[in-house]
């Protein structure tokens, strides 16, 4: 949800190992898919950090499983992996709780509302509805959000754990997780050529522990009072709506 000079569809290059190296490969192909409709071989190998022979046996592998679907010389995402996605089950509960506070999310502030939940040490897009961002900083379900992104924080800032991530200082962590923890969001602005404003708050499971977190990106106002109120306000409703789920009631 918002740009910290790291794609947030950057992908992670294959291993030395060869075993390790094929999967990680061939992860770093659906990777490269997750970020497009559809693609060429020439983008996706490149994407991969692949040769292109290398990348073409492996989409075939995937094809014949498929996790990939291939037309006309372009591979989309197929059947398998929307299959083992839909089983993703606490995501899919937050998705749920998350779906209508997004919808008015984005309605109040134009912006590209999101919902990122914690996956295997990362931040992951499980929801999202499209924004006047999107053409700077489009980011689609699945993506991994950039180290130290707003949302990372609010869910850093509900722990104890204070390691602040790579390219930042740990006295700017600890300020950042101290005003998320003050606020009850975290914002961040993004220089660039387009300059933006990710706001985000945290979601709670009935436990109170803090298992997702939902957020707006905006075009840099540099005021995000009222979008912050948007927010703290959706993350409220997304939380009520988690707790009254049965089938949540363990997280």
């Amino acid at each position: 949800m918002e740009s910290t000079g790291v794609s947030p569809h950057a992908v992670r290059r294959p291993g030395a190992g060869a075993g390790r190296g094929v999967l990680e490969g061939a992860f770093a192909l659906l990777e490269g898919l997750a970020g497009v409709d559809e693609a060429g071989l020439s983008y996706l190998a490149s994407r991969a950090g692949l040769p292109k022979a290398t990348a073409h046996r492996l989409l075939d592998q995937l094809a014949g499983l498929g996790a990939v679907e291939r037309r006309d010389g372009r591979y989309r995402m197929g059947a398998t992996v929307a299959r083992l996605g839909r089983a993703w089950r606490t995501h899919r509960m937050v998705e749920r709780a998350a779906a209508l506070p997004l919808r008015r999310l984005a309605a109040q502030t134009r912006g590209g509302a999101a919902a990122v939940a914690p996956c295997g040490g990362d931040m992951v897009v499980i929801a999202r509805l499209p924004g006047a961002t999107d053409a700077a900083f489009p980011f689609v379900t699945g993506s991994v959000m950039p180290p130290g992104s707003a949302a990372a924080v609010v869910v850093a800032a509900s722990g104890t754990a204070t390691q602040p991530p790579a390219g930042c200082s740990t006295a700017d962590w600890s300020r950042r997780l101290s005003a998320a923890r003050e606020h009850g969001v975290a914002v961040h602005h993004s220089e660039g050529e387009v300059p933006m404003c990710c706001v985000v708050a945290p979601v709670h499971a009935r436990s109170g522990a803090v298992v997702a977190a939902v957020g707006v990106t905006l075009l840099d106002g540099r005021r995000p009072g009222p979008a912050a109120d948007a927010v703290r306000h959706a993350a409220r409703a997304a939380s009520v709506n988690l707790t009254r789920m049965p089938a949540a009631w363990h997280l």
